[in-house]
């Protein structure tokens, strides 16, 4: 069971500024949970479909699972998304990860076949359960080129997602790339492990080998802490 906010009202602050810093650089955020207005957002920034993560003729997404976030220039230019959604997981992450997500696969008609059935020994996976966040879909165009824009957009979705759901912990799966250039810390997240996934046949767009990120709640506590001893 959630033990609640540790500083909800710093929170609140956090995503405050955060809101404010986006204002300033000429940045609308917004939220909602239309994925169908997601997927079509999502090809004609990107030309490829959305994930069956967020594909909501597969999985019910309604406000209460899921929600995703736009970023737009002062143009109405997309420029950033991201998405979340909430799931029960049982009996841990590190067993039900790679059932979940080959099965939304196969219902979106993507074959792909794993290489590995388990992460490696002593994943932290093994030890999460519960009501856990998934966090896909990330999405920064190159051509915005605001490093401080990488460095609020990701975590001000891991907050907002926090504040919503307060789950046990939030995940999601990148790329060697991604994993080894730092980015992660700079997303939030406070664990990194390779291997999680593995895959003879990988699904479009990811790597073979897919790194797991984690957000648990002693990270986002800590990160919440760290944001508000930078508030002015």
């Amino acid at each position: 069971m959630s033990a609640g906010l540790a500083d909800p009202l710093g929170l609140v602050q956090v995503v405050a500024s955060m809101l404010a810093k986006a204002g300033e650089i000429g940045v609308t955020v917004t939220l909602s949970s239309d994925f169908e207005e997601f997927g079509r957002l999502r090809l004609s920034v990107r030309g490829d479909c959305v994930s069956p993560m967020f594909d909501p003729t597969i999985s019910q997404l309604d406000s209460q699972r899921a929600f995703w976030m736009g970023a737009f220039a002062s143009d109405g230019r997309p420029i950033s998304l991201q998405a979340f959604r909430l799931d029960i997981v049982h009996p841990n992450l590190a067993e039900w990860a790679l059932g979940w997500m080959a099965g939304l696969y196969i219902k979106s008609k993507e074959l792909v076949l794993p290489s590995a059935l388990q992460p490696p020994a002593h994943s932290r996976a093994r030890l999460l359960k519960g009501s856990l966040v998934y966090h896909g879909e990330m999405w920064i165009d190159k051509s915005f080129k605001r490093r401080d824009w990488f460095d609020t957009f990701p975590k001000l979705g891991v907050l907002l997602a926090y504040l919503k759901w307060q789950p046990d912990a939030l995940w999601a799966l990148t790329s060697k790339q991604f994993a080894t250039h730092g980015y992660v810390a700079r997303s939030g997240y406070g664990h990194q492990e390779r291997g999680f996934l593995q895959w003879e046949w990988e699904p479009r767009g990811a790597d073979n080998i897919e790194w797991l990120i984690l957000a648990e709640r002693e990270h986002v506590e800590f990160l919440i802490a760290e944001e508000i001893s930078r508030l002015p």
